[in-house]
């Protein structure tokens, strides 16, 4: 099954018979030319059997056929009503309204449903108040038992747009552009990407080759995924990923971990769709497999997903009824600790995120603290819309909130990343361009001033001419992203050849390891730091001694990004490693408890290799005369030995010394060169 088809179902909420219920009779004394008549019949006879297979491409292949026999009898109301009802399921939403408007106008009694469609095609083009007069005619017109049926649905309608009208006085201080590099003239959706936002990967319907078939339901071609790079804000497309990836059936990313070095796909060929995982190894991306997942992928549908920046936390979308089933496609949650890579079973997140609609495009920030998802539910102003949730201090989500006009649009609006210092977004939408989705790139302006813009109202330009006017948009206060994002190369330090490499994250507060990941066979890696903790960053690889990185984060810390590239030292005698994370209280030589998870590092070091002989030193700045710095940096150094021989080491391992200020590694004439030089220091005496 198609993972975008599972979409195109809320343009069918109008029943799928109309067009066999429907009598287009035709006055043949009005027509001398009898071939003229003949091929008059022929294309409504081909409209109506195309729009009875039900599917988006013959919806367009009806509207074809329909338009042309409008062109020769352009007053008959049933006709017009069968053309304007094509172009509503088959979604450019302005002719829809142009021909739906012309057959109520010609006859108000054309069909039972001509009040609900026309509202709904005054509902795509933003023409809120009219619609709500057709939706509640329409509802005036219904039986007991009818409105049983309908009731619920046209509530909805109407709230949505009341919900529209409140969002657009309201706008957003957003610039949505559509990315012209990128898009096509086919569908294209589901932006991924690394939080540092300097590549894209995406799913498509254009061709991937000369020997990709179009797909009957849609008349486009299967979904591939392809990727994009970003340089100084210009988006360059560089083409699609290997057949491996995209193989003979449809193909969807949805999601990414956190290093950037696992795409989430989609794939539907079982269980009515599963989540797959592919890693970049060796230069080269890997088969997808399934069975990571483990109880995250059931007999039902899984459509989307997202791994929070500690990579032990997962928020998808899936359709089970289970007990929790609040409505449709739910947002789930799964979890996994430590280095046990089995996700536990999911539970459902609950009613405050999911509706009693369908949820999808579930995104969770690279901070960890807000989530954003699309749903058909909550506020919407029409189809599904894109909204955000905020983590509570006790763990809970808050109320989700619409995002808002212009990014939201009746029609939908989907699949929502967000790049981590919370500038810029992308997502796809099919309600801005009418009838494929698109890509688009959201700027988040900031709130130094009002943006004043030139705006047309929406009138569509074949009934009124458009009226100008001076809009000046309220000004958002957009929140401050608290995040550190820490990424660069490891490589060896003689020979400068990169190295693959495991980077753990510890809490040094905690003494607990709350992330662990790895470089690319390039070393190149990213990890993502939320604000608020002394994270210890420790670099690990075969045959190399640890690498240790300190960077102690306070709460207000605003985003930022730090470029760190690493260079690993070989296990021989003579090498140097600098202990960044073993702290002292200040002016003395008494160690904090967070040097703890640092001196284990040693300690496993020392495990590890049974004849390693180390010499521990102390290393001062300039500040005060050599004897002081000299006792100073020698008892540091010996408080470390200490603790190390009081859990085990054996003393012949182990000396120590102080250096005071004559071994710096930056100059003392800055506050940062001098807090570098103070430091300790391990060297490999012998192994």
């Amino acid at each position: 099954m198609r993972y975008i088809l599972l979409l195109l179902a809320v343009v069918s909420i109008i029943g799928s018979t109309q067009a066999q219920r429907l009598k287009i009779r035709i006055d043949k004394s009005e027509f001398e030319n009898k071939k003229e008549l003949r091929l008059l019949k022929k294309h409504i006879r081909k409209g109506k059997r195309a729009f009875n297979q039900n599917t988006f491409a013959d919806y367009k292949q009806a509207a074809e056929h329909f338009q042309a026999a409008h062109e020769m009898y352009a007053k008959h109301a049933e006709l017009n009503y069968m053309l304007g009802l094509s172009y509503l399921r088959a979604l450019p939403a302005t002719k829809a309204l142009t021909y739906l408007k012309m057959a109520y106008n010609q006859n108000k009694e054309v069909h039972l449903k001509a009040p609900l469609n026309l509202a709904r095609a005054l509902h795509l083009n933003y023409q809120f108040d009219e619609a709500i007069k057709h939706y509640n005619e329409y509802k005036n017109k219904l039986t007991a038992e009818q409105l049983g049926y309908a009731d619920q649905m046209l509530k909805k309608r109407i709230s949505e747009c009341r919900y529209a009208k409140e969002l657009m006085a309201d706008t957003a201080r957003v610039f949505v552009t559509s990315i012209e590099s990128i898009n096509s003239e086919y569908d294209d959706f589901a932006p991924v990407m690394p939080p540092d936002g300097q590549k894209m990967y995406f799913t498509s319907k254009r061709p991937y080759d000369k020997h990709d078939d179009l797909y009957k339901a849609t008349g486009q071609y299967f979904e591939n995924i392809f990727w994009a790079g970003n340089r100084k804000r210009d988006w360059k497309f560089n083409g699609y990923l290997p057949k491996k990836i995209n193989t003979s059936s449809n193909n969807a990313v949805v999601g990414l971990s956190p290093n950037g070095m696992e795409l989430l796909l989609f794939d539907g060929k079982k269980n009515d769709g599963d989540l797959y995982q592919t890693e970049y190894k060796k230069q080269k991306w890997r088969s997808p497999k399934s069975n990571k997942f483990g109880k995250i992928n059931s007999k039902s549908r899984e459509s989307s997903a997202t791994i929070a920046y500690d990579n032990r936390t997962m928020y998808f979308v899936s359709n089970r009824n289970d007990e929790n089933s609040i409505g449709g496609q739910d947002i789930y949650k799964a979890t996994r600790k430590g280095s046990n890579k089995k996700w536990t079973k999911p539970v459902n997140v609950g009613g405050t995120l999911n509706s009693i609609y369908n949820e999808e495009g579930v995104f969770l920030h690279p901070s960890g603290q807000v989530l954003y998802f699309s749903s058909e539910g909550h506020n919407s102003m029409g189809g599904y819309d894109l909204f955000k949730s905020e983590k509570q201090p006790d763990g809970t989500w808050s109320t989700p909130e619409n995002l808002g006009y212009p990014i939201n649009t009746p029609g939908d609006d989907l699949f929502f990343a967000i790049t981590a210092n919370g500038r810029y977004g992308y997502y796809s939408s099919r309600g801005r361009s009418g009838e494929d989705f698109d890509i688009y790139e959201i700027i988040f302006l900031g709130p130094e001033k009002p943006l004043i813009q030139s705006s047309e109202d929406m009138l569509l330009a074949s009934i009124a001419k458009p009226i100008t006017e001076t809009v000046i948009e309220k000004t958002v206060e957009i929140e401050t992203i608290r995040l550190t994002i820490v990424k660069g190369k490891i490589s060896d330090a003689i020979t400068n050849d990169p190295i693959k490499s495991i980077i753990e994250i510890t809490d040094n507060e905690a003494d607990s390891v709350i992330m662990t990941s790895e470089s690319s066979e390039e070393g190149e890696y990213l990890v993502s730091l939320p604000s608020g903790k002394n994270y210890a960053m420790t670099i690990k690889a075969k045959d190399y001694l640890f690498h240790s990185e300190n960077f102690n984060i306070p709460p207000a810390t605003n985003y930022q990004e730090i470029i760190k590239d690493i260079e690993m030292n070989k296990l021989a005698a003579g090498t140097k490693v600098i202990l960044n994370n073993i702290f002292f209280k200040f002016g003395k030589a008494e160690l904090e408890t967070t040097s703890y998870p640092e001196l284990h590092r040693v300690m496993k070091l020392l495990e590890a290799y049974p004849k390693l002989k180390i010499e521990i030193s102390g290393h001062t700045d300039n500040k005060g005369s050599l004897s002081i710095n000299k006792k100073i940096s020698e008892e540091r150094a010996k408080a470390v030995v200490d603790y190390l021989l009081a859990k085990g080491v054996e003393a012949a391992r182990l000396t120590y010394k102080g250096y005071a200020y004559l071994q710096p590694v930056a100059s003392n004439d800055t506050e940062e060169g001098r807090q570098r030089n103070r430091r300790v220091e391990f060297k490999i005496i012998s192994k």
